[in-house]
């Protein structure tokens, strides 16, 4: 990656340490191989409309990619943002305990409400917990996740087969996915890497 891209802005990158240049450095360069990839303003991605109310408090976009799968018209948002370190009392740590990961947003072709699938722990199915209020409790080939949602239908409608077969395959438990209307959010909150970059990326693109 050409580093003339902290010209871009340099009041994006400033807020780095050395070793988080390095890695971003890494994962565009890796990103590159298999997609187009563009750095953009916050401004121009979904973000804004989709944390209109109260998304994440404790994420701060940084940088924003748009990135696009060269063989398809698939195409998502990569967000490199900073986890912020907080004490028991809430207030915030010095930048030291702050870790940067990676969020990605996708436009989907219809509303479909709001969503939310986490997968269930071990606890969870042997409690039973929340399963009265998981919409697609009854679907027995999705019956290690939670489906919340504002509708049914249209919860059931998103949940097409080629999606819970991406969603079931994606290997680390600790997904978030979360749609409002016609944007889907997904991530890890894991600190970032370059296998994470790539299962993330792939999931948004499959998604």
């Amino acid at each position: 990656m050409d580093l003339d891209y902290r010209k871009y802005d340099m009041t994006k990158f400033s807020a780095f340490t050395e070793q988080d240049e390095k890695l971003i450095t890494e994962v565009y360069d890796q990103l590159s191989i298999d997609y187009d990839i563009s750095v953009i303003d916050i401004e121009d991605s979904p973000y804004e409309q989709f944390s209109s109310h109260d998304i994440y408090p404790l994420f701060i976009p940084q940088i924003c990619y748009w990135v696009k799968d060269r063989n398809s018209n698939s195409s998502f948002y990569l967000f490199i943002v900073s986890k912020v370190g907080i004490t028991s009392r809430g207030g915030r740590l010095g930048r030291k305990f702050d870790t940067i990961q990676l969020w990605g947003l996708k436009k989907l072709e219809e509303d479909f409400g709001y969503i939310s699938i986490n997968k269930k722990r071990l606890m969870d199915k042997i409690a039973g917990i929340f399963s009265s209020f998981n919409i697609n409790f009854k679907n027995h080939d999705f019956k290690d996740f939670y489906v919340l949602g504002s509708d049914q239908f249209k919860a059931m409608n998103f949940l097409t087969p080629k999606r819970k077969e991406t969603i079931k395959a994606f290997p680390n438990e600790n997904f978030k996915l979360e749609v409002r209307n016609n944007i889907l959010s997904f991530g890890v909150p894991d600190i970032l890497t370059m296998e994470s970059t790539k299962i993330i990326s792939k999931f948004l693109n499959e998604i």
